[in-house]
């Protein structure tokens, strides 16, 4: 949320700059890495970060559903779905004495919020583990956190430290975002000196390319998409309707209808899996609903099975069936029919247990 763009479809002499700077850093690591290799043993654990993570979608009093609906908003009945609270950990013990951490947790990383380039908690977490560590480099990758963020609508004590409210009704700042990164460091911590190492003697990859149905406009709809991104650009949102979450919601909304009125009908995108002894790793090229990694996660032909969220790609949200009936922000705004979650997991599945 705070990354700068790369989106090569922007004709921003800046933006393609940027790209240009990104690709050649990505080639840079890649060889960085290849030149570096040595020996090394694998560990795995599993940790836990307690009350950073919340369900954002939320049954209202009156039946209707919404994302962020507010802090203390009188008129929430329940929250939509749970957290997955589990820190992934992964260790390699280096001959050369270094160790790499490789950190895998699951929640929306728009914590500090503004215009200013950020990693976010992300960022702030690396940092604390190198020097909490010694020696060590962490690498992170988010997990299914398409419904969960850090948003705690129930707060009490110091809860509501170092947060704001900002733009769309959520509170957000730097030190909670520091908050968080400390905790998920705690469950880093928990499992480090305690994981279980293992013989690594091969590493297997599969990919599969997955064919989704594209969530497409119904014609009827098209007057009104219009009307509502043409007052979005032109800076109007007060002559929309809405505010808050909602307004962002039918804005999205309006503009998937737009890019996506003469189709394409379907998507094709990339699901990964790497095994490593007894641990596999899964990704997914988009926001997926934590259902998605909890369905992922349950795998039993591995010890341990890692999700990674918005790798190989970004392609949006991947909502469950429930949502589509339910409405709100994600669905309402997802490039993808109902029904793909469980495709993916049916997908992913199949996949994993093939390695």
């Amino acid at each position: 949320h705070t990354g700068p763009y790369a989106d090569d479809g922007l004709n921003d002499p800046m933006v393609d700059e940027y790209i240009g700077f990104l690709l050649s850093k990505i080639k840079e690591t890649v060889c960085s890495a290849l030149n570096d290799l040595t020996e090394a043993k694998m560990g795995y654990g599993i940790g836990e970060a307690k009350n950073i993570s919340f369900p954002r979608r939320y049954v209202m009093k009156d039946g209707s559903i919404k994302t962020n609906p507010g802090v203390n908003n009188p008129d929430i009945a329940k929250p939509l779905g749970t957290a997955d609270e589990r820190v992934s950990v992964i260790r390699f013990d280096r001959a050369d004495g270094k160790q790499i951490v490789f950190v895998n947790f699951a929640t929306h990383p728009d914590v500090i919020g503004g215009a200013k380039i950020s990693a976010d908690w992300p960022g702030i977490l690396r940092r604390f583990l190198e020097k909490t560590i010694d020696n060590s480099s962490c690498i992170f990758f988010n997990g299914a956190q398409g419904d969960v963020n850090h948003v705690n609508v129930h707060p009490k004590g110091g809860d509501s430290n170092g947060l704001t409210k900002d733009f769309d009704d959520v509170a957000r700042g730097y030190s909670h975002a520091c908050h968080m990164a400390y905790t998920i460091l705690g469950g880093v911590l928990q499992c480090f000196e305690k994981v279980n190492f293992v013989d690594v003697e091969n590493l297997v990859c599969k990919e599969k390319i997955v064919k989704v149905a594209s969530n497409m406009p119904k014609p009827e709809d098209m007057e009104e998409a219009y009307r509502i991104n043409a007052l979005h650009e032109a800076g109007r949102d007060d002559e929309i309707p809405y505010s808050g979450m909602m307004l962002t919601t039918v804005v999205a909304e309006a503009q998937r209808m737009i890019k996506l009125e003469h189709g394409p009908e379907y998507f094709e995108m990339p699901v990964t899996a790497l095994k490593l002894g007894p641990v596999a790793l899964i990704t997914m090229p988009g926001e997926a609903f934590t259902n998605i990694g909890l369905a992922l996660k349950a795998c039993d032909c591995h010890d341990m099975v890692v999700v990674l969220g918005i790798s190989n790609g970004y392609e949006g949200y991947f909502p469950m069936q429930d949502s589509y009936d339910e409405g709100g922000y994600e669905a309402r705004s997802s490039y993808f029919k109902a029904g793909t979650a469980e495709h993916l997991i049916s997908e992913g599945l199949d996949l994993l247990e093939g390695l």
